[in-house]
């Protein structure tokens, strides 16, 4: 599953050049640069990808970007380029993983709501060309500027060395310089699009078809500033913006006052790049996209921080909540929870935390021994009747040295399942032995494993009722897999993996097809695995443990491939099952299988991008470099 990372554009630091062919140098004030220009590089998080960036009273910027603290930079590399939702699709907050799993990346803003607050230094001529910054984006979208109370997470209009922001939400107070020269609307909306999470046009990996890059041309310490991304690590919206506000000037970094980008079709006025007067029909419409609704609505709406949160047994967690409304609603707000599975929590095992402004923490304690899946929808009413509402899927994983049941079922562990039967009732999640083995019943509904629907034990064999050969029946699909030997010994699987591979070296995984390469869209945790002609960039490392599995390791970023039941991610490395791989021989090729499901990993195209799911084995060839 793709990622949502939006992209559109910008401009950059680069020195004024004064020429009628190209736009105004006035125009974009947020392209100038000292008189002495300091650079400096790092290495972008997960990458071997130096960039070199420019350094402005202590804040290194690409461009008007934002990067950080220079000395943070040096000492932790470059953040990836990247602007996800704030909703994640997991929280996992199991003690096996670390918190949230997830890379603490920027964010679009929840809700259409962006909360700000001016510095006491800004004169009333900035914060009057704030306002009417903010009025160019409000009049055209449904995007809302809300002025701080004692909301956590919020922009700090500032004046710092020119015109910067950073893309997207970073999380606590984040600053958005207007310096002296920036007092013109349209680059205040320029830097608060940075915010919103927009990074540069020049970036989207189909630039080069609309406009032409002259490298020759550009400041020999700036180059970096036309980095090209990967199509996997953006999604472009809309067709290429000549006229965007975000977009490059002509002139922009130009070391001999030629040009450094124009439009590759000659009938195309060069004076239109980088114009600041006002949002174009594409700007507004990538807005909408990513920030729905008409212009003007006030609609009381509401977004949960993950999709999904999984909990260990008899474990709490929490998330938090985000409520958009009037300063009226927020007081008079009532919250309340309901859950479709009351065996693995009731409504009041979740609480929501005292606070009247935009953000409450809820704390979600799942029913006491109980393991399973439930389904939780929050709801917010507000004194008048308005309601919005949100729901998550809680997942709680069974405790593997035993514990309590999970609302019904035949399930057991360390040695005490019982016989299967044929007559019998089993839930997703539940064990029998059979055969001298331990198996474990999954149940599908709509691509979810759940544990809140059975089935007669003569719909499923489990000697031949597997994943490879799944039973259906009514919208439901099951199957079962071995998970160990019978007569105690704590279920643990046998070592399995009898293909012995070099652990010393790295691999490259492809399809045996045409040779796709099996990669992360991101070296960060949480970011699905793809498919993707790399050539060969893309290694994996391997490790076997004691019992003969393999795990699938990044070298970059040391992130292992993790199967979590419905796509492969890749995560923070652990002991987990999920994490642990057999590489089986198929002819001249390997079928990679997981542990914890039996299943192999499979692609359902070869096209660049293609989802690489738990699914029926597919080959794989395994290159050692």
């Amino acid at each position: 599953m793709k990622a949502p990372y939006s992209i559109l554009a910008a401009s950059v630091a680069a020195a004024l050049l004064s020429t009628g062919a190209f736009a105004a140098a006035g125009d974009n004030p947020e392209l100038e640069l000292p008189r002495r220009v300091q650079t400096a590089t790092a290495t972008i998080q997960g990458t071997n990808t130096q960039m070199t960036y420019t350094v402005v009273n202590g804040m290194a910027l690409l461009g008007d970007i934002a990067l950080g603290r220079h000395e943070d930079i040096q000492r932790t590399g470059i953040p990836p380029l990247f602007v996800g939702d704030w909703t994640k699709p997991v929280s996992s907050q199991r003690g096996a993983t670390a918190q949230d799993n997830h890379f603490k990346s920027a964010t679009r803003w929840p809700n259409n709501t962006l909360y700000y607050t001016f510095d006491p230094v800004l004169t009333q001529k900035k914060r009057d060309v704030i306002i009417a910054g903010m009025k160019l984006i409000t009049d055209k979208t449904a995007i809302k500027f809300v002025e701080r109370t004692n909301q956590p997470n919020y922009a700090k209009f500032t004046s710092s060395g020119g015109c910067w922001a950073y893309a997207g939400m970073k999380g606590g107070e984040q600053p958005i310089s207007i310096g002296d020269g920036c007092e013109k609307a349209g680059v205040v909306a320029h830097e608060i699009i940075h915010t919103l999470g927009w990074m540069h046009e020049h970036m989207r990996p189909d630039r080069d078809n609309y406009v032409t890059v002259f490298e020759e041309n550009i400041s020999d310490t700036l180059k970096s500033q036309f980095t090209k991304l990967r199509a996997d690590q953006v999604d472009s919206t809309g067709s290429y913006d000549i006229d965007s506000v975000m977009h490059y000037p002509t002139w922009a970094f130009s070391k001999n006052q030629k040009p450094t980008i124009l439009p590759k079709d000659s009938s195309v006025d060069p004076k239109r790049l980088g114009q600041r007067n006002d949002l174009s029909p594409g700007d507004v419409a990538s807005l909408k996209q990513f920030y729905p609704g008409d212009s003007g609505t006030v609609d009381l709406k509401i977004a949960l921080s993950a999709l999904e949160l999984q909990l260990d047994q008899d474990k709490s967690g929490s998330l938090t909540l985000d409520v958009a409304g009037s300063e009226a609603e927020l007081k008079g707000l009532k919250l309340e929870a309901t859950s479709d599975n009351s065996s693995v929590i009731t409504s009041s095992g979740v609480v929501f935390g005292a606070g009247m402004g935009n953000q409450r923490t809820l704390r979600i304690t799942p029913v006491a021994k109980a393991y399973g899946v439930a389904n939780v929808t929050v709801r917010a009413i507000t004194a008048s009747g308005k309601e919005a509402k949100a729901t998550f899927k809680l997942t709680v994983v069974k405790d593997p040295n035993g514990g309590g049941g999970n609302g019904g079922g035949n399930g057991g562990g360390n040695g005490t399942e019982k016989p299967y039967d044929k007559a019998g009732k089993y839930r997703g999640g539940d064990r029998v032995s059979f055969e001298g083995k331990v198996y474990e019943l999954t149940v599908i509904v709509k691509g979810q494993k759940v544990t809140n629907y059975y089935i007669f034990g003569s719909m499923c064999l489990p000697a031949s009722c597997s994943a490879e050969k799944q039973g259906n029946y009514g919208g439901l699909t099951f199957y079962w897999s071995v998970v160990g030997d019978s007569g105690g010994g704590g279920g643990q699987p046998k070592p399995v993996c009898d293909t012995v591979l070099d652990t010393q070296r790295s691999y490259q995984i492809a399809t045996a097809g045409q040779r796709k390469a099996l990669v992360a869209m991101a070296d960060v945790a949480g970011a699905p695995a793809i498919l993707w002609q790399d050539g060969g960039a893309q290694r994996w490392q391997l490790q076997r443990n004691g019992e003969g599995f393999y795990s699938l390791v990044s070298p970059a970023a040391k992130l292992a491939l993790e199967a979590t039941g419905t796509e492969l991610v890749v995560a923070n490395a652990s002991a987990n099952a999920s994490q642990q791989f057999c590489p089986k021989a198929s002819g001249s090729a390997y079928q990679l299988v997981s542990r914890q499901s039996g299943r192999g990993i499979g692609v359902a195209s070869e096209a660049d991008g293609a989802a690489v799911t738990p699914a029926a084995a597919s080959n794989w060839l395994l290159t050692a470099q």
